[in-house]
């Protein structure tokens, strides 16, 4: 049996970084991505028209950007993300 190195020590290890619980996201953040990949699959099956899908697209990635900044949306915000939601809700059987 070989005697052991001084030298070789084993490698601290770092506890893992978890993710936030799901009570602890941000509810409106979360529906605002679901929202951007709809649009997305909208406009990968060019189901509507390209401009409104991209200027769409463009509010609702900027909507994100200011909630990650720790901006809240006004009451005029949600209810164009709600109207553009409907624009793009998947049509189910």
């Amino acid at each position: 049996m070989k005697p052991t190195s001084p030298i070789l020590k084993p490698a601290k290890k770092k506890p893992a970084k978890r993710k936030p619980s799901f009570e602890k996201r941000n509810p409106v953040l979360s529906k605002l991505l679901d929202l951007k990949y709809r649009i997305n699959d909208a406009y990968r099956n060019r189901e509507d028209d390209d401009m409104n899908t991209i200027h769409d697209k463009s509010w609702v990635i900027k909507q994100i950007e200011d909630i990650r900044n720790g901006r809240v949306l006004s009451k005029n915000n949600m209810l164009k993300a709600n109207d553009i939601w409907k624009a793009y809700e998947t049509k189910s059987i």
